[in-house]
C-alpha cells in the first residue's frame, strides 16, 4: 500500500467514523454469561477471518452456537491478502463485522485504532484471565496510544489465540545422519549449516517468491540473535532517534550475506513460494527450514514425527524470537451485539478450547502444559513455547515499522544475496523508508 493512500485512508476513516458514531463499550469485570447473550434475542454475529483459521473455526462455531442458541454466526473466510485489502473499509462501514481478524502494524491495526473502529480489550483480557501465565511482551504489538500513531504502549486492542514464534525446523533423519544435535544457539546453527553443506546437503530450504520469508523471517531470526529486544522493538515502533544502523543489524546482515555466498539456500529460492518450500522440506529436501511455528501444521500432516523444532537463545542467554500471540482478533467499536462478540472471543481464547488449537498442531496461548500434542514435532513446539513463556521475549516483525517496509526489506534482502547491493546501502534504504514514514506520521 502506498503511503499516500494509507494516510488518506486514515483521514477518511476518522472523518467517516465521526459521522457514523461508535457504540459506547461497557467495561466488564467478569466473563459474559449465557443469560446476558440470551437477553439480546435472536441475533446474527458477523465474523470475518483469515482462511488459515478455518480448521479452528470449524470447531469453535458449532460449540458457540450450541452454548448460545439464540446466536447464528455468519462466517466470512478470506485469503490473507484479500482480508488485508478489505478489512479496514469493512470495519468503517455501516455494517462492520462484529469480530474480525486484523494485523499488527500501522497499516491495519494502527489505522483502525486511529479511526476508533475497534474496541479496547483491557477489561476483557482481565475479566477472562487471558493475561495469566503469558509473557507481557506478547501484548506489546496489540497496544496503541489513543491516537493510533504509536504501538507498544497504551490500551490493548486485539488478542490472538495461538502463539506464532519464528523458529528452526529440522529433519530428524538428516541431523542423525550428520551426527548433529538440534541447535540451541546461533553458534550451534552456524556449525550445523557448515556440516550440512560439507556433506552435500542443502542446509536451508527457502521459498522467497513473496520476498518476506527472507527479508522478514530469516533475517528477523538473525537480528533477534544479535540485538537487544528493546532496541529492535523501539525501532519498529517508530521511537524517536531510533536507527537501523546498529552493530546487531550489521552482524545479522553479514551472516545473511555469508549464508548466501556459501550457497546455504540452494538455487531457485526467489521463484519458489513459501508453501512450496514447506512441501519440499516435508518431502525430504533440506536439513533446516527457518520460519513461523504455523508451518508446523503442514509438516505434521506430512509426518508428525519426522521433524523437530527449536527456538534459539540470543546473546543475552534468553529465548528471543520474532513473533506474537498470533493473528490478532478485534471486536468492532460499533457492534450492536457486544456481549455475543465478547463471548465468542472468550470461548476462543479459553483454556477449555486450547485443545482445539492443539488438535490442528498449533500452539495455544492457554493450557500449554496440559494439551495433548499431535506428534513428537508438535510436542517439541509446545516445549519451545513453554520455555519462551517462562524465560523469553517476543520481538516484533520488522515489516510492522512502516506500511511499505515489507517490500523494502524483502527487495533489499534479495539484492544483497544477488550481489546487487551492499550492507551500507541496505541499511540506508531501510532507514530512509523508516525516516520518511516517521516524518509523515508526525504530520497526521
Amino acid at each position: 500500500m502506498l503511503r499516500r493512500t494509507f494516510n488518506a485512508m486514515l483521514a477518511a476513516s476518522a472523518a467517516t467514523l465521526m459521522m457514523l458514531g461508535a457504540v459506547s463499550a461497557q467495561d466488564i469485570t467478569a466473563p459474559v454469561t449465557p443469560e446476558e447473550v440470551a437477553a439480546l434475542g435472536d441475533i446474527t454475529l458477523r465474523v470475518w477471518a483469515d482462511a488459515g483459521e478455518q480448521a479452528m473455526l470449524e470447531k469453535l462455531v458449532p460449540l458457540y452456537e450450541q452454548t448460545y442458541p439464540n446466536v447464528t454466526v455468519e462466517l466470512t473466510l478470506k485469503g490473507w491478502d484479500d482480508l488485508m485489502g478489505t478489512v479496514v473499509n469493512a470495519m468503517n462501514s455501516n455494517t462492520p463485522p462484529d469480530v474480525t481478524n486484523g494485523n499488527q502494524g500501522f497499516a491495519t491495526m494502527g489505522t483502525m485504532v486511529r479511526a476508533q473502529l475497534v474496541r479496547p480489550l483491557d477489561d476483557f483480557i482481565s475479566a477472562y484471565g487471558i493475561d495469566q501465565g503469558v509473557p507481557a511482551s506478547g501484548f506489546s504489538s496489540m497496544q496503541w496510544n489513543d491516537e493510533g500513531t504509536a504501538w507498544g504502549q497504551g490500551k490493548i486492542y486485539a488478542m490472538g489465540g495461538a502463539t506464532q514464534p519464528l523458529g528452526v525446523f529440522y529433519s530428524k533423519a538428516k541431523l542423525e545422519e550428520l551426527g548433529l544435535e538440534a541447535p540451541q544457539s546461533i553458534e550451534d546453527l552456524q556449525a550445523a549449516l557448515a556440516a550440512a553443506s560439507e556433506a552435500g546437503e542443502q542446509p536451508i530450504m527457502l521459498g522467497n517468491a513473496a520476498q518476506y520469508p527472507l527479508g522478514s523471517h530469516v533475517f528477523g531470526i538473525l537480528i533477534d540473535m544479535y540485538s537487544s529486544v528493546d532496541e529492535v522493538n523501539a525501532w519498529i515502533a517508530g521511537t524517536e532517534s531510533s536507527t537501523f544502523d546498529t552493530p546487531g543489524v550489521r552482524k545479522a546482515l553479514e551472516t545473511l550475506s555469508a549464508w548466501g555466498e556459501a550457497g546455504y539456500f540452494g538455487n531457485g529460492y526467489d521463484g519458489r513460494s513459501m508453501d512450496d518450500a514447506v512441501a519440499s522440506f516435508g518431502g525430504g529436501e533440506g536439513v533446516f527450514f527457518l520460519g513461523g511455528s504455523f508451518n508446523g501444521a503442514r509438516l505434521a500432516a506430512i509426518d508428525p514425527d519426522a521433524f523437530g523444532y527449536t527456538l534459539l537463545r540470543g546473546e543475552s542467554g534468553e529465548y528471543v524470537t520474532t513473533g506474537t500471540f498470533g493473528t490478532p482478533w478485534h471486536i468492532s467499536s460499533k457492534t450492536q451485539v457486544e456481549p455475543a462478540a465478547l463471548a465468542f472471543l472468550g470461548m476462543m481464547l479459553s483454556a477449555d478450547f486450547a485443545q482445539a488449537y492443539a488438535d490442528v498442531s498449533r500452539l495455544p496461548n492457554a493450557n500449554l502444559e496440559t494439551v495433548t500434542p499431535t506428534g513428537s514435532m508438535h510436542e517439541a513446539q509446545l516445549a519451545a513455547a513453554r520455555a519462551l513463556f517462562a524465560d523469553g521475549d517476543f520481538v516484533g516483525y520488522l515489516d510492522w515499522a512502516t506500511p511499505t517496509m515489507q517490500r523494502t526489506m524483502g527487495t533489499q534482502a534479495q539484492m544483497l544475496l544477488a550481489g546487487r547491493t551492499d550492507i551500507d546501502s541496505f541499511i540506508a534504504a531501510v532507514q530512509d523508508d523508516w525516516s520518511t514514514y516517521q516524518a509523515e506520521r508526525q504530520e497526521q
